[in-house]
């Protein structure tokens, strides 16, 4: 069995170089305050030195938004905080999604719910 037959979902994320190079990382950025959007994970790409998940978005109104979600010893793995879907071992690139996120007092995005809208 292949590791696209025993992960589906793992197996299109980008985790190469080569990968990164190839994807439009740049057109991508965090969201600045708190907030919600619909739309499509374009694709999702592991970070390069961090135990974490970056999840890319085209929002429905034109924006282009990448979301954090980090491995974790408890709960469910790559998942936003108040949601209980693995975003590594359960979705698929071009899915679609209901998503909120809030602005830390340190600056920093935290992502805490998304629902499926397909």
């Amino acid at each position: 069995m292949t590791y696209e037959e025993m992960f589906p979902c793992r197996a299109q994320i980008i985790r190469t170089r080569e990968g990164r190079d190839a994807a439009p990382l740049d057109d991508y950025s965090y969201p600045e305050n708190t907030g919600k959007f619909i739309g499509t994970l374009a694709f999702r790409c592991w970070h390069k030195n961090k135990p974490m998940l970056l999840c890319y978005f085209d929002t429905d109104d034109g924006q282009k938004f990448v979301l954090p979600v980090w491995k974790q010893d408890w709960g469910v793995s790559y998942s936003p905080a108040e949601t209980h879907i693995s975003f590594a071992d359960e979705v698929f690139d071009g899915s679609r999604w209901g998503c909120a996120y809030r602005k830390k007092d340190n600056g920093y995005i935290r992502w805490l719910r998304a629902e499926p809208l397909d």
